[in-house]
């Protein structure tokens, strides 16, 4: 049996308002490296950071954002939803909406886990969710906070918006 030389290096972090203890050990050339988070609750910082650690360096292109010829810089939490229209997708803020150069299926794959698909033409921000209101026929109108805008949830993916929805209130209780 080999003995692996270990170091650990302790650091704190905050993560919404929790200071975190980080070590870090070293493992042997045939060990495979590994993270492990230890966590009281999965928030949504918590999964955005396990899914940026599985990334490593491979984090894929981040959405850019239009409005004619000007680029805008946005930060994700400021989407409230991205929609088609056409050929195009745009992603909507609480106020105004932005082309983006990306497909809705490259979206899904490099959006934070609090991004759902709730239909075939629209991927929703479940942090901005206000309300959702059930049709007779199982199509629901779903509301954000401090918007006007409105998006409708399919009966296809109704069950995944349900689960996700649940997740954030796990969430919003720590």
């Amino acid at each position: 049996m080999q003995f692996l030389f270990q170091t650990y290096n302790e650091n704190a972090m905050k993560l919404r308002g929790v200071c975190m203890r980080v070590r870090i050990e070293l493992v042997g050339e045939n060990d495979p490296v590994e993270a492990v988070i230890y966590c009281r609750n999965v928030t949504p910082e918590i999964e955005e950071l396990a899914r940026q650690m599985s990334l490593g360096n491979k984090s894929g292109p981040q959405p850019t954002f239009f409005k004619g010829e000007e680029e805008y810089f946005l930060t994700l939490s400021e989407i409230l939803f991205f929609e088609t229209d056409g050929d195009a997708v745009f992603a909507h803020t609480d106020k105004d909406s932005y082309e983006t150069g990306q497909r809705l299926y490259e979206l899904e794959t490099i959006l934070p886990n609090y991004f759902v698909r709730i239909s075939r033409s629209t991927i929703a921000n479940t942090l901005h969710i206000f309300s959702i209101q059930r049709g007779l026929t199982r199509v629901g109108l779903v509301s954000f906070r401090g918007s006007y805008k409105e998006v409708y949830v399919s009966r296809m993916y109704n069950h995944i918006l349900r689960v996700k929805m649940e997740e954030r209130n796990l969430y919003e209780k720590t």
